[in-house]
């Protein structure tokens, strides 16, 4: 890698991305058909919600499969609206943004805290230890070579699905309040979270609570347990589906991972390493790309998150055909061997010679 690419990377990237617009005489922002994504998502959370209350008396097998249409139209509905409008990448109006982000609470999830620890830590930060949120040093899983081993590591590749089963309950109903009492100890970060109180950030989370099962409870005629494991069961399905597709692109083989906390140099160097530390999955899946809210071209998002993902597809080839042009590696697999090399990785991390000894690419990047 010669010093051009250090130097001017960014600012090549970015005139690729202007050029895409121009050329198709668009805006960065949301257009009709991310509109009628958005549309249909929400249908499908009030028609899965009203068929629940509706129809799910009839038998349990229908309850259920209101139930998850219900939980698994508010999680893409969240994935695809509230994402975007926390990066402001919906509206040139910022009233507008600000106000759709609030969708987040739709889920049980606070807005405020999850633009602190997305913004200023994992998109600024990416898979460098102790600074990237995303692969916290955890008592439950070994995220990183140079975090302290634990003999139970070994098994963290065979464990770790039931884990991300349990993600969509950790984060409605607990993650949001060890990252309020985290954010509230660190020094300068008080006036950050000053939007949010201890009991606002209850009532969001007992919000979705009413609406997720205490209606629901009241409606059906089953016992409370299996209204419980009903909903628990949907929001398992539908966090860990939402989690494989965030943690895939960085928490892998082939992604870059930081030896310590580091500083980035400048604009250029952190651009680098987000291309280094992230990997494209099934970029051709339209499936995938339309559920995942763009998410698996997840170097786009990166690098411009302040872009609707509408656009991620289209652009995510401009980027690739430029990098390719630079001679800087672009890293891309389908989504199946992207989840081979997430479990590839926690399984190696479960060895505990394991020891990061240096970062592929990154000469001169870091101080």
């Amino acid at each position: 890698m010669n010093t051009h690419h250090k130097i001017h990377i960014y600012r090549t990237l970015k005139s690729t991305v202007r050029e895409f617009f121009e050329e198709n005489k668009t805006t960065r922002y949301a257009n009709k058909k991310y509109w009628s994504k958005i549309a249909v998502m929400a249908i499908l959370m009030i028609g899965g919600y009203t068929g629940l209350l509706v129809w799910g008396s009839l038998s349990i097998g229908l309850a259920f499969l209101f139930y998850f249409l219900f939980i698994l139209g508010t999680t893409l509905l969240v994935v695809n609206l509230a994402h975007d409008a926390s990066h402001k990448a919906i509206s040139p109006n910022a009233t507008t943004n600000k106000l759709l982000s609030y969708s987040w609470n739709l889920l049980g999830i606070s807005k405020i805290i999850w633009e602190i620890k997305h913004h200023h830590a994992h998109h600024i930060y990416t898979n460098i230890p102790h600074q990237d949120t995303d692969i916290a040093e955890s008592p439950l899983l070994r995220l990183h070579a140079n975090y302290p081993y634990r003999n139970y590591f070994r098994l963290q590749h065979l464990y770790a699905p039931v884990l991300y089963g349990l993600f969509g309950i950790y984060i409605v109903y607990v993650k949001d309040f060890v990252l309020y009492v985290q954010l509230r100890k660190q020094d300068g970060i008080r006036g950050k979270t000053s939007g949010i109180s201890l009991p606002r950030l209850i009532y969001i989370k007992l919000q979705f609570l009413v609406i997720s099962y205490l209606i629901p409870l009241f409606v059906l005629p089953y016992k409370w347990w299996i209204v419980l494991l009903l909903c628990f069961m949907c929001m398992a399905i539908c966090g860990a589906m939402m989690l494989l597709v965030l943690i895939v692109p960085h928490i892998n083989e082939t992604a870059s991972t930081a030896a310590t906390p580091s500083a980035l140099k400048n604009q250029d160097h952190w651009a680098l390493w987000q291309i280094y530390s992230t990997v494209d999955a099934s970029t051709n899946s339209s499936v995938l790309n339309y559920l995942s809210g763009g998410l698996n071209t997840h170097l786009v998002h990166h690098l411009f998150p302040n872009i609707c993902h509408i656009h991620y597809r289209e652009l995510t080839k401009r980027i690739k055909e430029t990098l390719r042009l630079e001679g800087i590696p672009y890293h891309e697999t389908d989504f199946g061997a992207a989840l081979k090399g997430h479990f590839s990785l926690l399984k190696s991390l479960g060895n505990p010679t394991q020891m990061l000894i240096s970062c592929a690419y990154l000469p001169g990047i870091f101080f």
